[in-house]
């Protein structure tokens, strides 16, 4: 079936310039917006299932040994599901990048990387509704969003939509905030040190799909770009 709307749900891990965790994740979730309700649905059903309140977010840190069974039947679901698709772009040590040489912020290469994430999988003819998880609410910020927005418009004849969102009010923000916290877990070397055997196990899970999570990995399904080098941005805000 063709769909002609489709949403995706960007988020972040270990974004910021300054903390201690050199890896940084930008990843995505996108499906057709027609079926947007019934994956949150789906979604709710497993909470149900597994007796965990509606309300209560889907967070990679809450993975725990009691919610095993939860995180990794929702883990299969995603696998088992033709309508999501998840795509990452890890930036294996951000402490290397060199924002002076090319006239920008930390916060500016943030959404040329959202750029980067979306514009990889772009369709001429359909149309999209990006929903960014709100990191602030800055004019700055703003800025950014929109001139991202019109150069992600140039590449699409039906129109782009951006807009900042709180990852409680949507499941599939809060589902790819989840795997994306499980791949930014395995690039920090973190899965061969963990006492948490939950995570260990999704990791394990993931890996046993013949899943490369360290490399560049061209999957429609989950798709992984490691970042190299700064000659890869290919616009400028």
């Amino acid at each position: 079936m063709k769909y002609d709307i489709i949403n995706v749900y960007c988020d972040e891990s270990c974004h910021l310039e300054n903390e201690e965790c050199k890896t940084m994740v930008i990843a995505c979730i996108r499906c057709p917006e027609a079926k947007v309700k019934d994956i949150t649905n789906d979604i709710l059903a497993i909470k149900k299932k597994h007796k965990i309140w509606k309300y209560a977010e889907i967070k990679w840190t809450k993975v725990s040994k009691s919610r095993q069974d939860f995180y990794i039947e929702l883990l299969e679901y995603f696998f088992r599901n033709p309508n999501i698709r998840f795509r990452a772009i890890v930036v294996p040590n951000k402490r290397k990048l060199d924002h002076p040489a090319y006239k920008q912020d930390h916060n500016t290469f943030y959404y040329k990387t959202i750029y980067n994430l979306v514009d990889y999988f772009l369709h001429y003819e359909k149309s999209y509704n990006i929903y960014v998880d709100k990191k602030e609410t800055s004019f700055n910020a703003k800025k950014q969003i929109k001139i991202t927005r019109d150069f992600l418009q140039a590449h699409c004849s039906k129109p782009i939509k951006i807009q900042n969102i709180t990852s409680y009010k949507s499941e599939l923000m809060q589902l790819n905030d989840f795997i994306q916290g499980a791949v930014c877990f395995y690039n920090r070397g973190l899965h061969e040190e963990t006492t948490n055997v939950a995570k260990k196990a999704i990791i394990d899970v993931i890996l046993s799909k013949n899943i490369k999570l360290d490399k560049t990995f061209n999957n429609p399904k989950f798709n992984i770009l490691i970042w190299r080098s700064m000659k890869k941005w290919i616009y400028l805000l």
